[in-house]
């Protein structure tokens, strides 16, 4: 029972611990991870590790989208953005606006 209990807590605090949406969070997941780990022997955050030395190949792909991934930017740091300004604002004379 303890280990189906553990088994299902695993996943949830790994995803908890990597999500930025609850960062806030993420000492006191750190505080139980050092719990689990001296009290029951159960280490999460290396078993992460251990999945990216078991599947190396899936670690590449996450990388190699991550460098081709950009961060968000502003609108008018837009290469087109001063055109798209200027087409709305002839639309708008067009239809009276």
């Amino acid at each position: 029972m303890l280990t189906l209990l553990i088994k299902i807590i695993k996943p949830l605090l790994m995803k908890l611990l990597t999500s930025r949406l609850l960062s806030f969070m993420q000492p006191s997941l750190l505080r139980m991870d050092k719990w689990l780990e001296t009290k029951l022997g159960i280490d999460i955050i290396k078993q992460e590790k251990k999945f990216y030395q078991k599947y190396p190949k899936i670690m590449e792909r996450i990388f190699k989208l991550e460098s081709e991934s950009h961060p968000p930017i502003c609108l008018k740091e837009f290469d087109g953005y001063k055109d798209l300004i200027k087409r709305i604002e002839e639309l708008e004379k067009k239809n009276g606006v």
